[in-house]
């Protein structure tokens, strides 16, 4: 079977990737969810609202992502606008703002740096590919894509078609440059190499893998990532793509 698989850079000074499971306050994943990354190609191509998600569903369309800026998180106070009634949404209404704390993710070096996240897409139809490099590079995009949220506006930096790649399973230690799945890694194989200058912290995102049509939630995954942007080191129980682009060999686990 012939892989169809895309890359792109995917930046912005501010992020905000809303943790599913949060409360009164709105936390952030420090990397997009498989459900953003969907929604906002989707945005590109003009896609309504909820009408993406058999189109973009596991069968159809696998991703991954690098972390290429160590996430620092913020919290801040917004004004929200606490609606009751439809006649609240002009703010006629005298105490119609609500202060909820929200949670930012922006670069180590903010302002001088963005976010920048390396999105990797794999996908059945070769044509999709074509398309999304035409609405990219082309600036033919419907809707401008943001970060996480509305008032976080956000860049695409096109990479391309990987110029070889090679599908590798293998049940010695395999080093990835992705975020993977937990359930990806053999128990007891993920290395702790205390003798490297800067010891690896890894860190688990819950988050939910896609919708199903009506908005009905789908499968939730576990996603382990390092926080200083290193390597992931283990026995993977899933292929891992070694991917040539640019000159550069990549390794990624989708999922």
């Amino acid at each position: 079977m012939r892989h169809h698989i895309v890359v792109f850079d995917w930046k912005g000074m501010f992020a905000h990737f809303r943790q599913f499971d949060a409360n009164s306050s709105s936390l952030s994943y420090s990397f997009p969810p498989p459900t953003v990354i969907s929604g906002m190609i989707a945005g590109l191509f003009g896609i309504e609202r909820d009408e993406y998600y058999k189109l973009f569903s596991k069968r159809f369309l696998e991703l991954s992502v690098q972390i290429l800026t160590p996430p620092r998180k913020i919290m801040q106070t917004v004004n929200y606008i606490y609606a009751t009634q439809a006649g609240h949404l002009n703010m006629s209404a005298p105490n119609v703002h609500t202060q909820i704390p929200m949670e930012f993710v922006v670069s180590p070096q903010f302002p001088y740096q963005p976010v920048t996240y390396r999105i990797f897409l794999k996908f059945s139809d070769e044509e999709f590919g074509k398309e999304l490099e035409k609405v990219i590079k082309q600036h033919q995009m419907k809707y401008l894509p943001y970060f996480g949220s509305a008032p976080f506006s956000s860049w695409i930096e096109w990479l391309g078609f990987p110029q070889e790649i090679e599908v590798i399973e293998s049940d010695q230690p395999f080093v990835v440059d992705s975020v993977a799945p937990t359930d990806s890694i053999v128990t007891n194989s993920l290395s702790l190499d205390l003798t490297a200058n800067l010891p690896p912290a890894y860190f688990r995102e819950h988050m939910r893998r896609e919708f199903r049509p009506g908005r009905e939630p789908g499968e939730v995954i576990n996603l382990l990532w390092e926080k200083n942007c290193s390597k992931i080191k283990a026995v993977f129980n899933v292929p891992v793509y070694r991917l040539k682009l640019l000159g550069e060999d990549l390794r990624v686990i989708f999922y």
